[in-house]
Protein backbone atom coordinates (compact mmCIF):
# COMPACT_ATOMS: atom_id res chain seq x y z
CA UNK A 1 0.00 0.00 0.00
CA UNK A 2 1.60 3.75 -0.79
CA UNK A 3 1.39 6.53 1.56
CA UNK A 4 1.59 10.28 0.67
CA UNK A 5 1.11 13.29 3.04
CA UNK A 6 -1.09 15.71 2.13
CA UNK A 7 0.34 18.69 3.95
CA UNK A 8 -2.57 21.03 3.64
CA UNK A 9 -5.29 21.18 0.82
CA UNK A 10 -2.70 22.16 -2.00
CA UNK A 11 0.41 20.79 -1.19
CA UNK A 12 1.62 17.16 -0.89
CA UNK A 13 4.86 15.09 -0.33
CA UNK A 14 5.64 11.09 -1.49
CA UNK A 15 8.96 9.63 -1.83
CA UNK A 16 11.04 12.68 -1.15
CA UNK A 17 9.33 14.88 -3.55
CA UNK A 18 6.42 17.41 -2.41
CA UNK A 19 4.51 19.49 -5.03
CA UNK A 20 1.48 21.83 -5.23
CA UNK A 21 -0.66 20.60 -6.46
CA UNK A 22 -3.31 23.12 -7.27
CA UNK A 23 0.11 24.56 -10.27
CA UNK A 24 0.62 21.26 -11.58
CA UNK A 25 -0.29 20.56 -15.35
CA UNK A 26 1.03 17.65 -15.95
CA UNK A 27 2.67 14.20 -15.15
CA UNK A 28 4.55 12.42 -17.22
CA UNK A 29 7.41 9.67 -17.88
CA UNK A 30 10.86 9.80 -19.47
CA UNK A 31 12.22 6.65 -20.02
CA UNK A 32 16.09 6.49 -19.95
CA UNK A 33 18.55 3.48 -20.60
CA UNK A 34 18.08 1.95 -17.08
CA UNK A 35 15.74 4.04 -15.54
CA UNK A 36 13.72 7.31 -15.51
CA UNK A 37 12.70 10.50 -14.70
CA UNK A 38 9.15 11.21 -13.41
CA UNK A 39 8.62 14.96 -14.46
CA UNK A 40 6.40 17.50 -12.82
CA UNK A 41 5.02 20.23 -15.05
CA UNK A 42 3.74 23.26 -13.95
CA UNK A 43 1.23 26.04 -14.92
CA UNK A 44 2.72 29.41 -15.45
CA UNK A 45 3.05 31.56 -12.14
CA UNK A 46 0.50 34.79 -12.94
CA UNK A 47 1.36 37.88 -10.95
CA UNK A 48 -0.06 40.68 -10.74
CA UNK A 49 2.69 44.33 -11.07
CA UNK A 50 2.13 47.57 -11.02
CA UNK A 51 3.85 48.78 -14.42
CA UNK A 52 6.32 51.83 -13.34
CA UNK A 53 5.51 54.21 -16.12
CA UNK A 54 1.56 53.91 -16.24
CA UNK A 55 0.53 53.43 -12.69
CA UNK A 56 -1.56 50.44 -14.52
CA UNK A 57 -1.67 47.19 -12.64
CA UNK A 58 -0.62 44.06 -15.71
CA UNK A 59 -0.76 40.62 -15.19
CA UNK A 60 2.48 38.76 -16.32
CA UNK A 61 3.11 35.17 -16.97
CA UNK A 62 6.61 33.61 -15.86
CA UNK A 63 6.92 29.81 -16.71
CA UNK A 64 7.38 27.69 -13.68
CA UNK A 65 10.33 25.14 -14.11
CA UNK A 66 9.53 21.16 -14.03
CA UNK A 67 10.83 19.00 -11.30
CA UNK A 68 12.82 15.86 -12.76
CA UNK A 69 13.16 12.61 -10.20
CA UNK A 70 15.28 9.90 -11.65
CA UNK A 71 14.74 6.62 -10.97
CA UNK A 72 17.06 3.39 -11.56
CA UNK A 73 14.36 1.73 -11.80
CA UNK A 74 11.28 1.70 -14.67
CA UNK A 75 9.66 -0.58 -12.74
CA UNK A 76 10.02 2.58 -9.59
CA UNK A 77 9.18 5.27 -12.46
CA UNK A 78 5.93 3.64 -13.54
CA UNK A 79 5.08 2.69 -9.70
CA UNK A 80 5.32 6.69 -8.83
CA UNK A 81 4.08 7.69 -11.57
CA UNK A 82 0.51 5.87 -10.76
CA UNK A 83 0.35 6.95 -7.12
CA UNK A 84 1.57 10.69 -8.02
CA UNK A 85 -1.48 10.04 -11.16
CA UNK A 86 -3.71 8.97 -7.86
CA UNK A 87 -2.75 11.61 -5.73
CA UNK A 88 -3.61 14.36 -8.24
CA UNK A 89 -7.13 12.66 -9.66
CA UNK A 90 -8.20 12.73 -5.90
CA UNK A 91 -7.46 16.45 -5.63
CA UNK A 92 -8.90 17.36 -8.90
CA UNK A 93 -12.28 15.02 -8.20
CA UNK A 94 -11.97 16.48 -4.57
Amino acid sequence: MSSYLIINTYDTSHNGIAIHLYDLKAIRMEPQEDGGHLIFEFNNAIILMEELESGRWVERSYRNEPVLQYYEDMVDVDANFKIWVEVWNDFVVN
